[in-house]
């Protein structure tokens, strides 16, 4: 029975630790001779110690490699939809021709699907002619932003057309410019399409020419199918000032504002004009203000009988429908019998227009005027109000 029990405690202290292992069992009381105790087993190695483990994590994992910005493509825009013609190839040298690079970077705002800008920077751009069409994107005209100068090519033989730069088929177009910048510049001197005379112009010599648009035409001309068009900030003259219409065959024009401007030594400065004979159409909701007139012929005048150099074959009333017209805000010098010409068709009458804080001064004193107020044709709803003219 005790040696058993030895049995089991040395097995169980052998478990337990290595070193404990010495023990003596007692001899054999029934064999022939006594038996001798076995060998105590060599004490073995003590085991290497435990590896204590480190606190976690034994090892700081790597950070992430920050998100990095994808290269640029050949012409990257920015977060507002910018789309800057040097990114697309244009060179401010005044020397690199860049109508293709202008024309690249047109389609890419026309076709962005947020709002978009058509920006031209600093610098000096010569561009052959152009025209930036649409429609664009969900019908919506990027906006022209031009902070730099336009230079025409200036051989006429580059000119396949009457035309330099042409906006078409546009809706909501902004064209933004300022009186120190944005100047576009038709190179006329250099290669001129009509010469000036000075013989039978007595404001020859008053001539101006500023930062803005100086040309022997149409400072800005809007043609037919023109919508939500914003012209502000322009200085025009000498030239016919600004005008709407003209075209046969005209579609309607609607939405036009033209605030903030001054027309100097110009034939005309406020002018709506329609060719008799022409399709029925309309034009309306369009808005003249904040606008000085120095020396001007004709500051306000609706011609509805509009044909150049009278070689006009019809003798048919115009059918363009004038209506919401409000001109407002009009100060200045004019130099002609009358200050504001209604020339209305008489199929067609011109309707709803607002003459308001009008401001007109007759130049040449001592000389008798026709009327300051000339209207012929059809008139419905003209009201003036705090006008002198």
């Amino acid at each position: 029975m005790m040696a058993f029990s030895l049995r089991n405690i040395v097995a169980f202290l052998a478990l337990f630790h290595a070193s404990i292992v010495v023990a003596t069992l007692p001899s054999c009381q029934t064999c022939g001779s006594p038996v001798p105790s076995p060998p105590a087993p060599e004490p073995e190695a003590f085991p290497p110690e435990p590896e204590v483990p480190e606190p976690y994590p034994p090892e700081l994992a790597p950070y992430p490699e920050p998100d990095r910005s994808p290269e640029p493509s050949e012409a990257p825009i920015d977060d507002d939809g910018v789309f800057d013609v040097t990114n697309y190839g244009a060179v401010a040298d005044g020397r690199t021709e860049c109508s293709s690079a202008f024309s690249a970077a047109w389609h890419a705002a026309c076709d962005y699907p947020g709002n978009s800008t058509f920006y031209i920077p600093e610098g000096i751009f010569l561009v052959g002619p152009i025209s930036f069409r649409g429609p664009c994107y969900n019908d919506r005209s990027p906006n022209v932003e031009i902070r730099g100068t336009l230079f025409a090519l200036s051989s006429l033989s580059s000119f396949k057309s009457s035309y330099w730069i042409s906006f078409k088929n546009l809706q909501g177009l902004t064209l933004i410019g300022g009186p120190e910048y944005g100047k576009l510049d038709g190179q006329g001197a250099v290669e001129a399409w009509k010469e000036p005379s000075c013989e039978k112009s007595a404001r020859c010599k008053k001539l101006i020419t500023v930062s803005s648009i100086t040309i022997g035409d149409d400072c800005v001309s809007i043609g037919p199918g023109s919508k939500n068009v914003s012209v502000s900030n322009i200085r025009c003259g000498p030239g016919h000032g600004i005008s709407l219409g003209k075209y046969k065959n005209e579609k309607d024009v609607v939405g036009i504002n033209v605030r903030n401007c001054t027309i100097n030594g110009t034939e005309n400065g406020i002018r709506m004009k329609t060719w008799p004979g022409d399709r029925p159409s309309n034009a309306y909701n369009m808005t003249f203000e904040d606008i000085v007139m120095v020396n001007v012929s004709n500051p306000i005048i609706i011609d509805q009988e509009y044909c150049p150099s009278h070689k006009c074959k019809s003798n048919e009333p115009s059918m363009v429908k004038l209506k919401d017209i409000f001109i407002k805000n009009i100060n200045g010098t004019y130099s002609t019998k009358s200050a504001v010409i209604f020339l209305c068709s008489s199929e067609a009458p011109c309707e709803n227009v607002q003459l308001v804080n009008i401001n007109l001064n007759y130049l040449v004193p001592n000389s008798p005027r026709q009327g300051r107020l000339n209207i012929k044709g059809f008139l419905n709803g003209l009201q003036v109000i705090n006008s002198r003219f």
